[in-house]
């Protein structure tokens, strides 16, 4: 009986501790800092990758692959901060350029989520087979195109 209870137990456990967090989510100001924080983050990783790809700075293949592997890593983060409410227009007082469009398209804009988070760990595991720079070069350019198709769609300017 004790090991039919465990997993409920755990699972009760569990759903008692998210609960502050999705407290927390609820409110938009608090989503739309989120999303943009991990934006943040994403942007600080793949900045340097884009500046080497682009030869603005040397490549270094240890500071690329270990940026590529972090944006991987963080790279499903940001989505669960566009919630309902926290979009541009929706009666809220947090500044964003998120546009309301993407809760008209909701699937559309999905779509460029998973377009991304595919860009992204492409270029994770081209980093981990040891892919040619210039590989890396193009595909830095495909991480890069993904962002700015969001961006296009979804993002004022």
């Amino acid at each position: 009986m004790t090991v039919t209870l465990r997993p409920l137990l755990s699972l009760g456990l569990s759903a008692a501790l998210m609960l502050p967090l999705a407290a927390q989510a609820a409110e938009p100001e608090d989503a739309i800092e989120y999303r943009q924080s991990a934006l943040r983050v994403m942007a600080w990783q793949l900045g340097p990758m884009g500046d080497m790809a682009q030869g603005d700075i040397d490549y270094d293949e240890e500071e690329f692959a270990t940026r590529a592997r972090n944006l991987a890593s963080v790279a499903h983060l940001p989505w669960e901060g566009f919630m309902e409410g926290t979009l541009r227009g929706d009666d809220h007082t947090a500044e964003t350029d998120a546009l309301a469009k993407i809760g008209d398209d909701w699937s559309g804009f999905e779509e460029k989520q998973e377009t991304l988070k595919q860009e992204v760990a492409t270029l994770a595991r081209m980093v981990d087979d040891d892919e040619e720079f210039s590989a890396l070069r193009r595909q830095v350019g495909a991480v890069g195109n993904s962002c700015k198709g969001c961006h296009d769609d979804f993002r004022a300017e």
